[in-house]
């Protein structure tokens, strides 16, 4: 088989033809660019118009169908395999959470069934699965937690800040154990922000011939369960007493990071701006990338050079660029249209100026993310997107509230 012929088998297993509701048009869109994935169609619809589609068009590599508006999936299935036929592979859209309706639409020639809304990572993994031709489960690492990695455009960003608000809300009010991991070994403030000793466990981790599970999990400090909802063992930090900088294996920082996705649902890694051993290998391997940044030349710059870094989503790598300002509004030298316009993209997740809120909820012990609503409400749903998940609203403030929860505040992770 010559080179040209392969290459035109492999674009025709990988073209896809999509038809979704209206709901879901612009997400779907907007995840497919992130992958770098154009495809052969993209249309508002579901099984009525994938099936006129088909009967004058060449059938595609991959159907991706929304089912959710039938009110017979598994009928509609049968007719989509039988008009596409067995070159095509189908990947059923819905919002229906059902196990036996899973395995009846598989029996019936899906090679997937994604619930809404669609997560960049999972979308990403069955379009290669489906590209490929291989089944559900075969050949796949066993599923473990996310990592998440937060990294300023500078110093001074916020990375901290945010790292501990995230701990605290998604471990107190979305329910998900988690650890922080601050990283920044030489000044790092995570504990201070959480209001617990500096020295948890991550030098003495970093130092040992191997990471053994027993010493990882003796080494976690776990929080007070006040900052997670009033579970216990919910939430977990990492961290040492800042220390002048020793060098330390990558490939020890990526164990690290891989032992605790087997642990956690979600590990947050807080990044030194300064790229020392271990920061670039934690961004290369992170399932989400948040990156702060703050309306200014400098922050602009930095920005550029960090999209053109780690910007690549075409594996399920979510990059999410979050505005942090650290000045009130009206303060910034740039407009946001000017900022986007020199990265080349859009702030995908704008946070409001806290003032002296923050700061101030410090005298009375951790960092308290209530202690201004706008920035707690903006920091759940920044939650939500790292989560994949529709934003929720948040549960009504009670008397007491504050004390009793938050007194003074898969492509799954492929570390190798």
């Amino acid at each position: 088989m010559s080179s040209n012929s392969a290459a035109s088998e492999r674009s025709a297993a990988d073209s896809l033809v999509a038809f979704v509701a209206a709901p879901e048009y612009a997400a779907l869109g907007d995840l497919l660019q992130r992958l770098q994935r154009v495809p052969q169609a993209l249309q508002v619809g579901g099984v009525p118009e994938a099936l006129a589609w088909a009967a004058s068009n060449v059938l595609p590599g991959i159907l991706l169908v929304d089912l959710a508006a039938e009110a017979h999936p598994l009928q509609a299935m049968a007719e989509l395999a039988a008009a596409y036929g067995p070159a095509t592979r189908i990947i059923a859209v819905g919002d229906a959470q059902d196990v036996d309706f899973y395995r009846q639409l598989l029996q019936a020639g899906a090679v997937d069934y994604l619930l809404k809304p669609l997560r960049l990572s999972l979308l990403a993994n069955t379009l290669e699965r489906a590209a490929n031709g291989i089944p559900l489960g075969m050949g796949e690492r066993l599923p473990g937690g996310r990592t998440v990695a937060i990294v300023g455009a500078s110093g001074g960003a916020g990375c901290s800040c945010i790292a501990a608000a995230l701990g605290q809300l998604i471990a107190g009010q979305r329910q998900m154990p988690c650890v922080l991991v601050d990283f920044d070994r030489s000044k790092g403030d995570l504990p201070l922000l959480l209001g617990t000793d500096a020295d948890a466990g991550l030098a003495a981790l970093l130092a040992a011939p191997e990471i053994d599970p027993r010493m990882l999990q003796r080494s976690l400090r776990s929080l007070p369960p006040a900052l997670s909802g009033g579970v216990p063992q919910r939430l977990h930090l990492l961290a040492q007493r800042p220390a002048p900088h020793l060098r330390v294996d990558p490939e020890r920082v990526l164990e690290l990071g891989g032992a605790l996705t087997q642990l956690f649902s979600l590990v947050i890694w807080d990044m030194p701006s300064c790229h020392t051993e271990g920061v670039a290998e934690v961004l290369d391997h992170a399932d989400v990338r948040l990156l702060l940044c703050e309306l200014n030349v400098q922050s602009a710059r930095h920005v550029h050079r960090l999209v053109q870094r780690f910007g690549d989503e075409r594996s399920g790598q979510r990059l999410l660029l979050v505005l942090n300002p650290t000045r009130p509004a009206g303060a910034a030298p740039l407009t946001q249209a000017q900022f986007e316009e020199f990265i080349g993209r859009r702030i995908d997740c704008q946070l409001p100026y806290a003032g002296s809120s923050l700061a101030d909820s410090l005298l009375k012990g951790p960092l308290d993310p209530a202690s201004h609503s706008g920035f707690a409400q903006a920091v759940l749903g920044l939650a939500d997107s790292v989560l994949g998940r529709a934003p929720q609203r948040a549960a009504p403030v009670r008397a007491g509230w504050l004390q009793k929860l938050l007194p003074n505040a898969a492509k799954r992770h492929s570390y190798s």
